[in-house]
């Protein structure tokens, strides 16, 4: 049994944990916030403290259980797609995060729990910045080309040629495939572009090439 003012430091340390992780989602101006974190780590350390305290006899983790499962149809509250983007899945898995360092807390596993928090923050702040780094030299340094054929049947050997001139670094998109028209996209390297500009030209059943991010 866990007595009153145990049980009131172990809510205290979810919420206060929790909410840490929910902070960097507050500047980030997302939907579930510091708030929503804090009340994600409240609650499932309450629930773990109900299943010590108020189910004597029986086996706690069944209640647990039930809250990884509850946590998860929550954070799929938090997932949107919007074309061919999906956005919240880092807000997601914040939200199950913050659940589980409340579980840690509700149990007492305050050690556990201050250092999941702390690796969360690694991951959401250190590792952030270096995807922003990377994403940012990886756009600076990719040149974006339309092809637009005039036979579709052409699409499968033009996609593998062009593939095969930008690889590995390169991406090839098949964009838009109708009668009489196709579009494929091409991702390469700057220095890479006017030459491979020609190249695609001279495929058969290309009617132009156009670089998009000039």
């Amino acid at each position: 049994m866990v007595d009153l003012g145990d049980a009131t430091l172990r809510l205290l340390a979810a919420a206060a944990l929790s909410g840490v992780i929910g902070f960097e989602r507050e500047v980030a101006q997302k939907a579930a916030g510091l708030r929503t974190h804090m009340l994600v780590g409240l609650g499932a350390g309450l629930f773990t403290l109900l299943g010590i305290n108020g189910f004597v006899g029986s086996d706690p983790a069944r209640v647990a259980a039930q809250v990884v499962a509850g946590v998860g149809f929550l954070g799929a509250g938090a997932i949107f797609r919007h074309g061919a983007t999906v956005r919240g899945l880092t807000t997601a898995a914040g939200l199950w995060t913050a659940a589980a360092v409340g579980m840690a807390a509700g149990l007492g596993e305050f050690a556990v729990a201050v250092v999941a928090t702390g690796v969360a923050l690694i991951v959401l702040y250190v590792v952030g910045v270096v995807q922003w780094l990377a994403r940012g030299r990886r756009q600076m340094a990719t040149a974006h080309l339309e092809v637009k054929l005039t036979d579709p049947h052409e699409v499968a050997s033009l996609s593998a040629e062009a593939q095969r001139l930008v690889a590995p670094v390169g991406q090839v998109i098949i964009h838009e495939i109708a009668v009489g028209k196709a579009l494929v996209r091409v991702s390469a390297q700057p220095r890479e572009a006017g030459d491979l500009m020609v190249r695609l030209q001279a495929h058969p059943g290309v009617e132009r090439v156009t670089r998009l991010d000039v």
